[in-house]
């Protein structure tokens, strides 16, 4: 005969240990950048790898019941009903809630653009998940095609001056005139007020977005209860867009500095760690040199996201994840290969499915940053 008094006690700790855990304040991570950030694994080579045994265990918790041969069997069902709508069974995990642009839910695939993709969330929410009790939220604020020298840029970075907005607004108007000029259309007349706005235009939505998501909790997540939250981590995944103006790839290093600076200000969180992921486009390829002998823009934003660490102020808080070490090097065989991916588009579809700005889009390479990106997070933390 079994012990109830000794059974009843167990039950009711573990049901008081659940409360207490439901008590807890929600563990809040910012995930920002541009349109890496905004996620490009794609699922079309996933479906296909978890098919093969040498790369399904990669993939076991993205699966509905980590059941491989289901996943399959939806996946196979779906194509033959129709090609171009393929059916995925996605596990979806309750106690990590994502806030994503409007996109709002328990965390599974699909808070990406295009949005049957995935992005450095899936598995960062897997490995903080794994970690805490608590329940825990990502906020993601990320637009594509954005820099940190003009879009992102931080209240307290250096913004350009009155006269050099007046010079902007003026090429850019004088632009427009000879484009109208060739088709026959009138020009629209841009002004510095205009150009004044754009100048960390996104790093002001990024904050409205995190705030507002904030502010309406319950609204957004019914099964919040009250319990509070806590501005536990931000991470940073961006850089592209910064290599086509010397003024922003020169000055990375400041502007990510300001944008530490500034993010924990306003948002009243002044320990709160950050994750920089270091842009890893060309995977480990050997520095680059412009004509002039000069690094590349690419490497002086790299050198740049690698200095914050050093940073005396940021010691113990900041931490840099270099992305170039997880670059999909299969995936890069057959874009780079004999005839490039077009010589073989089936077989460019089992492993990627876009450029190599977008990281080849390759799942595997989305994936691995996600994890370093937690690991990296838990490891301050």
């Amino acid at each position: 005969m079994p012990n109830r008094p000794a059974l009843t006690a167990l039950l009711l700790l573990v049901f008081a240990s659940a409360l207490l855990a439901d008590d807890k304040k929600v563990k809040v991570f910012i995930l920002a950048g541009q349109s890496n950030m905004e996620g490009k694994g794609f699922p079309e080579p996933l479906a296909y790898q978890v098919s093969r045994p040498e790369y399904r265990d990669r993939y076991t918790h993205f699966l509905e019941d980590g059941d491989h041969e289901a996943f399959a069997r939806k996946h196979r069902a779906s194509l033959e009903a129709n090609p171009k709508e393929p059916q995925y069974a996605w596990s979806v995990r309750s106690d990590v809630w994502v806030d994503y642009l409007g996109q709002r839910g328990d965390l599974t695939v699909g808070f990406a653009r295009p949005n049957k993709c995935f992005g450095p969330e899936y598995n960062f929410g897997h490995v903080v998940g794994d970690h805490y009790d608590e329940q825990v939220l990502l906020i993601k604020t990320a637009w594509g095609g954005k820099s940190l020298g003009r879009d992102f840029l931080a209240p307290s970075a250096p913004h350009p001056s009155a006269e050099e907005y007046a010079r902007m607004a003026a090429e850019r108007t004088a632009q427009n005139k000879k484009r109208a000029e060739a088709k026959g259309g009138e020009a629209k007349v841009v002004t510095a007020a205009e150009i004044e706005a754009s100048y960390g235009h996104f790093y002001r939505e990024m904050l409205r977005e995190v705030r507002e998501s904030l502010a309406n909790l319950k609204e957004r997540f019914p099964k919040y209860r009250g319990q509070g939250y806590e501005l536990t981590g931000f991470v940073w995944f961006q850089g592209w867009n910064d290599q086509f103006n010397d003024d922003w790839s020169g000055g990375y290093e400041t502007h990510l500095a300001h944008l530490i600076r500034d993010v924990r200000k306003d948002l009243e969180a002044p320990g709160m760690n950050f994750v920089i992921g270091q842009v890893g486009f060309d995977g480990q390829k050997e520095p680059k040199k412009s004509k002039d002998g000069k690094p590349s823009p690419r490497d002086l934003i790299k050198k740049a996201q690698l200095a914050m660490a050093g940073y005396e102020e940021f010691e113990g808080t900041v931490r840099v994840v270099e992305t170039d070490q997880y670059w999909d090097m299969e995936a890069d065989a057959i874009y780079h290969g004999p005839g490039g991916w077009k010589a073989d588009v089936e077989k460019w579809k089992q492993f990627g499915n876009d450029r190599p700005y977008h990281y080849l889009g390759s799942p595997w390479f989305f994936a691995q940053i996600g994890t370093a990106f937690g690991k990296s997070m838990l490891e301050m933390l």
